[in-house]
């Protein structure tokens, strides 16, 4: 791998890509001792000094991720070569801030757009290789604040590019302002509190059978609180020195009923909801 390092420093980038047929990275570069190679060339080309000949763009089984799986594998540090997609936690922090704004966009030497620049640098959102240099820089904020302004109904004049979950939570905030607007203000508290640091990471298919409206960050600290034995036990504690039952507010079903012999009903329960609660009476719709 450094002898491919080596040649490409020695050929250039562009002679580099072009005497093995490859392009641009589009995904991923190699990150070594400062400096930013294109990872599938890298990778390609280094075959070479290992197997006799070097790999072509389209020999890559599993394209741009293949390569930057092996070169992880090699102990290298690969990194996102442009910026992963806005993710809804980040664009409801966004839009709060445009809303504050008198739905107008923002300046990139705004305080209030560097700060929160700032703060999404912190959310666990997104893995460190998932982002690169300009990674929510202020300068992406403000492109993103006038995104969410130019998708505003009240708004006229020519739309940014954005995307279609701009329209969303904007469309949220305009008709449950109430729970986004406490919904960003939960997001904010818990980076504040670095309650989100410690998450455990949740798999794509555990949030199957889910509305999370909230964000990926709010459904991840309920699910960790919900698998808490110590909250679950106190929680029941709570309940029953107030006088209440246990019962499922799913299903109704009651834990403390007995049948017609005396003996208490069992049933195993799922995760089944009737709508997810977020924290603190911030529901998902």
């Amino acid at each position: 791998m450094l002898r491919a390092i080596g040649e490409y420093d020695e050929l250039s980038r562009e002679q580099f890509l072009s005497t093995y047929g490859f392009g641009r990275a589009r995904s991923y570069l190699l990150v070594h001792e400062g400096r930013e190679y294109d990872s599938k060339a890298i990778a390609g080309v280094a075959h070479r000094w290992d197997q006799g000949r070097a790999l072509r763009a389209e020999e890559f089984s599993g394209g741009q991720d293949h390569a930057a799986a092996w070169l992880k594998q090699a102990g290298f540090r690969v990194r996102a070569a442009k910026s992963p997609e806005w993710a809804r936690d980040e664009l409801i922090l966004a839009c709060r801030l445009v809303m504050d704004n008198g739905w107008k966009g923002m300046d990139a030497h705004d305080r209030r757009v560097v700060e929160l620049s700032e703060l999404l640098q912190l959310l666990p959102v997104h893995a460190e290789d998932e982002r690169n240099e300009k990674f929510r820089n202020p300068e992406d904020v403000a492109r993103k604040t006038h995104d969410i302004a130019t998708r505003h109904p009240d708004y006229r004049g020519l739309m940014t590019k954005g995307g279609a979950l701009d329209s969303e939570v904007l469309h949220d905030f305009l008709t449950r302002t109430a729970v986004m607007t406490g919904t960003a203000r939960l997001i904010r508290q818990g980076i504040a509190d670095g309650e989100f640091q410690g998450l455990p990471p949740m798999e794509e298919n555990e949030l199957d059978g889910y509305s999370a409206p909230e964000g990926r960050l709010l459904l991840r600290r309920h699910m960790a609180r919900e698998r808490n034995r110590t909250l679950r036990k106190k929680k029941i504690a709570v309940v029953l020195q107030q006088g209440g039952t246990l019962s499922c507010e799913a299903c109704d079903f009651d834990f403390d009923r007995r049948d017609v012999r005396g003996r208490r009903r069992t049933r195993k329960c799922t995760g089944t909801r009737v709508r997810l609660v977020s924290v603190q009476g911030v529901r998902a719709a």
